[in-house]
């Protein structure tokens, strides 16, 4: 015979499967949630090694100075016979404003 708890058709204790079943919802969710928050501290931690590190290394510094070097040289022929030209970005982007200004 069933208790008054149970369901007579089938035996199972209804509000407690569901009591049941939203707890393990909840506690997957914050175990997720928890999950979630390590692994973005750990990366926040990681990307700001990265980050400060970066601008300190000898070779970082020596390859912007070589970059910004690139950046400031007058236009020069690369390859003369074919007409070949390199030219620094903002003197060419001037040069455009100012040809179609005429």
């Amino acid at each position: 015979m069933a208790s008054a708890k149970d369901n007579g058709k089938t035996g199972f204790n209804t509000g407690a499967v569901v009591a049941y079943g939203l707890a393990g919802i909840i506690f997957v969710y914050a175990l997720s949630l928890f999950i979630e928050g390590g692994y973005n501290a750990v990366l926040n931690k990681e990307m700001q090694t990265k980050i400060y590190a970066a601008g300190t290394s000898e070779e970082s510094i020596a390859q912007l100075a070589e970059q910004q070097a690139l950046l400031d040289e007058q236009p020069r022929y690369i390859d003369p016979e074919a007409g070949v030209l390199c030219i620094p970005i903002e003197n060419a982007m001037d040069r455009v404003v100012v040809k179609t200004a005429e």
